[in-house]
């Protein structure tokens, strides 16, 4: 297995949150939130809650956004405010890595770039305004535009210098190190809270979402959470046995590198521990901000339709979106410019929280609503656009004579002609051939398809390739193109009495799964109201509610197979909302206005779109189906191609 091979397992990102974590995160724990045995423990929770949060992300990654955001407004929304809240994460972190890197600068400098910039000497802790943040990223900002990108040869500093750091704390845990922390309280200064705390902020350093591959290479993914684990364990046991006496109030030090390293006696080593950390946290930085403007990209798509389509037009001669990364940089420099690395760093980790939670209450409701609307059960495979015929049926049915034999009998008028065309012709775009009595045949050929032992029975969420060929000579050339376009995308559904074992939502268990949702939530209620007012039983009762309505979720009817997205369990993503509600609780303090703000913001920008608006006035779909799950391209061809299709049946009735 060569280099490439094995960089495929390692999911965008990886590298840059494992050196932000090694080197800022864990620093700004031990030193300024808690002390090193309650970091070592907080990490160990972290990558637990992280592999829960990865698992719910990778489940969608193949949804149809297209489909979502044109049935239904609440599923897109949740699935948005998820990718919203990933920008301010990965914002709040290019931002926190500006800030580390102005103060680098400073201490190479000896605080001479700080005087020279301001006219006057400021803070050496948190300058503010913090100018040379502002122009690192500015500088970067304008690399990228003119065709910057992230290579194997900056992972190689990165690592490297990583190596360099680890080297000295190694050298300073062995020469000045005790293990007087673990002799004392280990969950210090503010008890169970502080564990909450360093956990919160530990959950960034671990990758988001998991590569999927097949066999037993799915596996090589879930490596990398112990891996970056045991790292971040050793860098809090060395950091525990220099950092100690920890006060519940005191200053908070932005760099805690430097201030170690002039407390034990190696000031001299501040000049060389600056310029390794600040190749870290350059190369971190070039590769976590390519992550922010392909999202700015990825919404200005068609797909999505949230910002204007310019944004993601990219240059002819650097070949990068030159608005979305001016947009990404812009913000960066903003949030570096004004705001504390302090409510940075609890504004990442709530942010990154919130993502998670949009997406694990979407995985949990989303399978068990009921795709169907029960019509009949006369057969169990329809096409989509039988209902249609069947309507047409009852009305040639009801405009027959009946004979002596009893036998239906239609009679020959010019209406009845004109619907049986308009049959044939929608046959003819199901790519079935055209037959004098196509109701009669409709039944037959889908009998036998589900009774066929040669051919296979496709899932709700495949797609069919009809290949059958038309023999009718009336179709016109706009309706051999249309019959093409449906010929790949025709959705075939088996779901019906013949299948005894499979069990389909319905609307009793649809309204069974909403109370167990609104029990969940109460149960975390409970939780965050124990855990504040120091109330074990209350706590107590509300987890093992949780657990218990979660497993009883298990046993409710669902969609399960062909999309990634309903094979998420329901215990994991109970978990997922459990746990990172119970994380935000502990850092909301200083973040609040910035979640609240950035919602807001990202609900107008939602709202203001046209298209999502307009979606109520368009009235009710034609088809009888709540089909929520179904692929983009089945819908979005079926509304374009009715269009499509009347119109050019208007045009044959006019020639």
């Amino acid at each position: 297995m060569n280099a490439n091979t094995l960089l495929e397992f390692v999911p965008l990102g990886c590298g840059s949150r494992w050196a932000f974590g090694s080197v800022i995160l864990m620093f700004l724990i031990v030193y300024n939130e808690s002390c090193g045995p309650t970091s070592v423990f907080s990490m160990i929770f972290s990558m637990v809650y992280a592999l829960f949060a990865a698992h719910c992300k990778s489940g969608l990654r193949n949804i149809q956004i297209p489909y979502i955001r044109a049935t239904n407004k609440f599923d897109f929304t949740c699935i948005f405010l998820a990718t919203w809240m990933d920008i301010l994460s990965i914002l709040t972190a290019c931002a926190a890595l500006a800030r580390t890197v102005s103060s680098c600068l400073d201490a190479m400098t000896g605080g001479l770039a700080r005087i020279f910039i301001l006219g006057r000497n400021s803070p050496t802790n948190e300058p503010w305004p913090d100018v040379l943040g502002v122009l690192v990223v500015f500088i970067v900002t304008g690399m990228f535009m003119l065709g910057l990108e992230n290579s194997r040869a900056f992972g190689l500093l990165m690592v490297l210098s990583l190596l360099g750091l680890n080297a000295i704390i190694t050298y300073l845990s062995t020469m000045t190190g005790d293990m007087s922390e673990w002799s004392l309280d280990y969950f210090r200064p503010n008890g169970f809270t502080t564990f909450l705390t360093a956990t919160s902020l530990g959950v960034f350093l671990y990758p988001s979402e998991l590569p999927v591959r097949q066999g037993w290479k799915n596996y090589l993914s879930y490596l990398l959470f112990p891996l970056i684990c045991s790292t971040m364990i050793l860098t809090a046991i060395c950091l525990s046995t220099i950092v100690h006496n920890k006060k519940e109030y005191h200053d908070y030090i932005a760099v805690p590198l430097f201030a170690i390293l002039n407390d034990n006696g190696y000031g001299k080593l501040i000049a060389a521990a600056a310029c390794l950390l600040l190749i870290v946290c350059s190369t971190s930085f070039l590769e976590l901000f390519p992550e922010l403007y392909k999202i700015f990209v990825k919404l200005a798509t068609s797909e999505w339709k949230i910002f204007l389509k310019q944004i993601s037009y990219e240059n002819t001669d650097s070949g990068n979106p030159v608005l979305a990364v001016f947009i990404a940089g812009s913000l960066c420099a903003m949030l570096a410019f004004a705001c504390p690395l302090q409510n940075l760093t609890y504004m990442l980790a709530a942010s990154h929280l919130f993502g998670n939670i949009f997406r694990a209450f979407y995985l949990l409701y989303f399978p068990f609503r009921p795709k169907y609307i029960p019509q009949t059960n006369d057969s169990s495979l329809a096409y989509s656009r039988l209902d249609h015929s069947l309507s047409i049926s009852h009305s040639l049915s009801s405009n027959s004579r009946r004979s002596l034999w009893n036998i239906n009998l239609p009679k020959s008028s010019k209406k009845a002609k004109a619907k049986r065309n308009d049959v044939d012709k929608e046959w003819l775009l199901l790519g079935e051939p055209s037959s004098p009595c196509p109701v009669q045949k409709e039944k037959r050929v889908a009998e036998s398809t589900v009774l066929s032992d040669g051919e296979q029975i496709t899932s709700d969420f495949e797609f069919t390739t009809a290949t059958v060929a038309s023999d009718s000579d009336d179709s016109s050339t706009d309706i051999d193109a249309i019959v093409d376009e449906y010929r790949q995308k025709v959705r075939v559904t088996t779901a019906g009495p013949m299948d005894k074992n499979i069990r389909l939502p319905s609307l009793a268990s649809w309204r069974v799964t909403i109370f167990a949702i609104l029990l969940i939530f109460f149960g975390i209620f409970l939780i965050i109201l124990g855990t504040n007012l120091y109330l074990p039983p209350v706590y107590i009762i509300g987890f093992t509610g949780i657990i218990l309505v979660s497993i009883m979720m298990s046993f409710i009817p669902r969609y399960s197979g062909g999309s990634p997205a309903v094979n998420v369990s329901p215990i994991v993503c109970t978990s997922s909302i459990t746990i990172g509600t119970l994380l935000i609780s502990s850092c909301m303090e200083y973040s609040w206005p910035a979640i609240v703000f950035w919602i807001i913001a990202g609900l107008i920008f939602l709202i203001r779109c046209d298209k999502w608006c307009c979606i109520c006035l368009n009235g009710p779909p034609r088809e009888h189906l709540l089909d929520n799950m179904a692929p983009t391209a089945t819908r979005s061809h079926k509304f374009h191609g009715n269009q499509r299709i009347s119109e050019s049946l208007q045009q044959d009735e006019i020639r």
